[in-house]
């Protein structure tokens, strides 16, 4: 008699054409048949292409709708040399694309992709250039696929799905929001240093200074209006008196609404920022090139029109008939310059500039041009991203001395007058002579004095009368 039990122990699987289909020892101690899932993942090439985006096409590829039947994932990815909106719609009749998903693209942060979960039966890419410039390679591929977008495998002590964040900055992603050790989210204010506002039109020698050659003028009228003049050589210069104080731990910004007016003149330059002769951080519009600049011991180093690295992608040149916001924020570490809101180049090393308090500068320069060059600013100011006031620090003055309390820009907050003896005089410089910020007859008053006065080149005490006594508040 046939054992059937023993036949069926020998029996193999075949497929029509005599393949032999595998079992698998399982972790339950058994053997099963041998199963797997492929995904059919493939290039749509309705939606690839590596035709470069010229006028011609409008700078703007519209891809050809195709079924998404079947498919989750909608991928795309691209590398050009442009910047560019990337935009993933989806539609159920091939017209009406009524859902549009948008992405941009930032030549300078290298090639991007990315994945969208399909919604409707068809989807198409289309890709619109952002500053009309031809590109010179063009890379944009489609792929459907079927699973996609997978959940991670971390969840929470309960079995919850689990995620964290990161509060970052948009132009910024390597800067964070900074938590304290007791749990606190640290936060601080904009002050302003220096700047003011141009109403009327009369200039305000008491807050700005010009400074001008042969023809070139400076005129207010709700704003500051740099004339070069008509001759070469000639120039006007509008700086602020005193320069923004630089405190470690806290950076300084640089903003200002400005017009660069006439169309690109070559042979004259106009330049804006926190600086002066020897030290700080501009942009430069020079003929027409436009560059961001740093000054160290008064040697430029400049960053030249299509070397940018910031957001803005990097080209930029300014248009003659707008204004911008222009920013610089600085560290002793790095600058970051920014045009409307939108970083255009970030540089990155110590030692950019020697100096990091400085003044408020704009001018516009002739050098070999002969026609009056216009160039407008209607505000501009520097603030400090940090307290206004920090850690102040007092010296104790007796008898009759000349003291140097202070290299550099400060803040006098109080004298106390410990003696009704002598006088006191204050001096923003590193000797006593210069500019006075205070003198104070020692024996009509008593007691404290409070100034919170602003200082630019130092702080320097002179008393008179050998019983004199006083403490100096300063920072």
């Amino acid at each position: 008699m046939v054992d059937i039990m023993s036949l069926l122990k020998k029996m193999k699987l075949v497929d029509e054409d005599n393949n032999f289909i595998a079992s698998h020892l399982q972790t339950d101690g058994d053997y099963h048949l041998g199963v797997n899932l492929t995904q059919s993942v493939y290039a749509d090439t309705n939606n690839t292409t590596s035709a470069n985006l010229t006028s011609a096409n409008n700078y703007t590829f519209t891809g050809t709708a195709t079924s998404t039947l079947g498919v989750v994932g909608l991928q795309w990815g691209l590398k050009t040399d442009q910047n560019a909106t990337v935009y993933i719609e989806e539609s159920n009749d091939q017209t009406n694309w009524d859902i549009s998903s948008s992405f941009n693209y930032i030549s300078s942060k290298g090639g991007r992709g990315e994945t969208v979960q399909a919604t409707m039966a068809y989807w198409r890419i289309r890709v619109v250039l952002v500053n009309g410039t031809a590109t010179t390679y063009f890379r944009l591929s489609g792929i459907l696929c079927p699973i996609a977008t997978p959940l991670p495998n971390a969840l929470s002590e309960d079995g919850r799905l689990k995620s964290e964040s990161t509060l970052s900055g948009k132009e910024n992603t390597d800067r964070h929001v900074w938590v304290s050790p007791t749990n606190a989210l640290t936060v601080h204010g904009n002050y302003r240093l220096v700047g003011t506002n141009f109403d009327g039109s009369t200039k305000d020698t008491n807050f700005w200074t010009e400074t001008v050659t042969t023809s070139g003028s400076v005129v207010q009228n709700g704003e500051i209006k740099l004339n070069s003049g008509s001759t070469s050589a000639s120039s006007a210069r509008y700086e602020s008196v005193r320069s923004a104080r630089f405190v470690v731990g806290s950076a300084l910004i640089f903003f200002g609404a400005y017009k660069f007016n006439d169309a690109l003149v070559s042979g004259n330059i106009r330049r804006l920022g926190a600086y002066d002769n020897s030290d700080g951080f501009f942009f430069e519009l020079s003929g027409s090139t436009f560059s961001v600049g740093s000054r160290k011991t008064s040697a430029d180093t400049l960053v030249t029109n299509g070397n940018f690295n910031g957001n803005l992608g990097n080209t930029f040149t300014p248009s003659t008939s707008a204004y911008y916001k222009l920013d610089i924020e600085w560290t002793p570490i790095g600058a970051f310059y920014y045009v409307n809101n939108q970083l255009l180049h970030k540089s990155v090393g110590g030692h950019l500039t020697r100096k990091l308090s400085v003044p408020i500068r704009f001018e516009n320069i002739n050098t070999t041009n002969t026609t009056n060059v216009i160039f407008d600013c209607l505000g501009t100011v520097i603030a400090r991203e940090g307290e206004l006031i920090t850690n102040p620090t007092f010296k104790y003055v007796a008898g009759a001395s000349t003291t140097v309390l202070k290299r550099g820009a400060g803040t006098l907050q109080t004298i106390i007058n410990n003696d009704n003896s002598g006088s006191v005089t204050v001096y923003d410089n590193t000797a006593g002579s210069g500019t006075i910020i205070a003198s104070i007859d020692l024996t009509k008053v008593l007691g404290s004095l409070k100034f919170n006065l602003p200082f630019s080149n130092g702080l320097t005490v002179v008393t008179v009368s050998a019983l004199a006594k006083i403490t100096v508040i300063y920072e």
